[in-house]
């Protein structure tokens, strides 16, 4: 485990940048805008089309949910055994107060407790990309201990691990293939949904994955 790494990772969305990310993405509207925009399809699409199917009567929990949009497309989908993990604590106040049925923990991935908690889906969206690759093995052991069943996925997509540019920052993004890395890692894993997005005017693809135990 590299401790310096995940602390100054930590320590970025904990803070002022993560605080900043709030008001970029404080509504499902404006997420499905601004991604329909890139890639010609909503991030709600992407939901319904991996989650249209599934038991609504199942527990999810979210890890890195902000303040909480996603859930609330879940939500608006029919889900209601809703949870999320969020560090930044300004994101994590404004995703309970605005969702008082969802479970909101404010805690960071690699701190929240995997023996006590377990759910039926255990989800990241853009939020496997901004863990340093070194420490991606730690963050996938915790998401599958913490499913019972499915893991998904939406993150950017590779094939080889590469850095991208955020926002000016250097040292907080990269894209790999996130769903081959986990089945390396846990070859038991069954893909059962593998939805690549492209974008229309950059070099980004992103990929939408749901493995199931």
């Amino acid at each position: 485990m590299h401790d310096d790494i995940i602390s100054k990772q930590q320590n970025f969305w904990s803070g002022k940048f993560g605080s900043s990310y709030i008001e970029r993405n404080d509504s499902i509207d404006k997420i499905n805008q601004a991604y329909k925009k890139q890639t010609g399809i909503t991030v709600e699409d992407i939901f319904k089309e991996i989650f249209g199917n599934l038991d609504k009567d199942l527990s999810i929990l979210e890890l890195g949910c902000n303040i909480g949009t996603k859930l609330q497309i879940l939500n608006n989908m029919g889900f209601k055994k809703l949870h999320g993990v969020e560090i930044n604590q300004d994101a994590a106040n404004l995703a309970q107060n605005n969702n008082p049925s969802f479970h909101i923990f404010n805690s960071s991935i690699e701190e929240f407790d995997s023996e006590k908690n377990h759910f039926d889906i255990v989800f990241t969206s853009g939020v496997l990309i901004h863990v340093d690759p070194n420490n991606i093995t730690q963050i996938i052991k915790k998401m599958v201990n913490l499913s019972k069943k499915y893991i998904f996925g939406f993150e950017y997509f590779d094939e080889n691990i590469s850095e991208i540019k955020y926002r000016e920052n250097n040292n907080v993004c990269w894209k790999m293939n996130y769903p081959k890395r986990i089945q390396e890692l846990f070859p038991n894993l069954k893909l059962v949904k593998n939805k690549k997005i492209f974008y229309n005017n950059d070099n980004l693809c992103d990929i939408a994955y749901l493995l199931e135990k």
